[in-house]
């Protein structure tokens, strides 16, 4: 799977950096900028987080289409290669490539933070973490992007069986419908409760300052509900598109 991590890095990675090369630049020119012309700090900040949120999407694609083009190719199939690994290939890059983005913003808003003329402590006072809270949601994030990441991989396998053009179109008629589907058997089998974030559970204190608190809890009725029906369609697409992609996906 690394090998293949490796290949699909050396086939992205020229699309990949020069991306990131311009988020940087951007960022930079925008924060110097907005505070030697003393712009309002809220505009300067919004268009950051939209600078941000627009290169990851590029990146995130650029990460799926290296995954379409993989399934389709005649040489990349011949490897003797599980297509799980080629799976697990793609759900990496996708992890590497959110990370890039993570890594630029850890550096830069600390550096935004230093000049900036407003107090932003108070997000960090704003926000409490109990116990095991933070460790857990981090595993919550890592679970929950990852399992996007498949129920994509397997959408754009579904739509990598037909030939026809427009075919893209199924898989994105299949991403929303099995999305929609589990959210209506979550609901049916465990109803809608919003007093936790699952295995987290949230309070929230009002007065002077507001703030919420985040504190871990072994939550069995999450663990043998929702989360294991998600486990149980992320592991439904995964078999799906290993299935589609050793059957019926053909090699242009």
């Amino acid at each position: 799977m690394i090998k293949l991590l490796k290949y699909d890095w050396k086939r992205s990675n020229d699309g990949i950096l020069s991306t990131l090369a311009i988020l940087v630049i951007v960022q930079a020119a925008l924060s110097i900028v907005g505070l030697m012309k003393h712009w309002d700090e809220n505009l300067i900040v919004g268009l950051s987080i939209f600078g941000y949120v627009l290169a990851f999407i590029l990146l995130f694609i650029h990460s799926l289409r290296t995954f379409d083009s993989n399934i389709k190719s005649y040489s990349r199939r011949l490897l003797p290669q599980h297509p799980i690994k080629g799976i697990g290939a793609s759900v990496l890059l996708s992890w590497i490539v959110l990370g890039l983005i993570v890594i630029v913003a850890a550096i830069h808003i600390p550096i935004f933070a230093v000049f900036s003329s407003n107090d932003w402590s108070f997000f960090k006072d704003s926000f409490k973490f109990v116990g095991a809270a933070k460790a857990i949601v981090v595993v919550q994030i890592i679970w929950a992007y990852t399992s996007f990441i498949i129920s994509i991989l397997a959408s754009i396998t579904v739509a990598g069986c037909f030939r026809f053009k427009g075919a893209a179109w199924i898989g994105i008629i299949f991403f929303f419908a099995i999305h929609s589907l589990l959210v209506w058997f979550d609901y049916l089998l465990f109803g809608d409760d919003d007093s936790s974030a699952g295995f987290v559970s949230i309070t929230s204190e009002t007065g002077e300052t507001s703030s919420v608190t985040l504190s871990s809890n072994l939550n069995l009725d999450y663990f043998f509900g929702p989360f294991l029906l998600e486990a149980v369609f992320t592991g439904a697409l995964l078999y799906l598109t290993v299935y589609l992609l050793n059957k019926k996906v053909e090699i242009q």
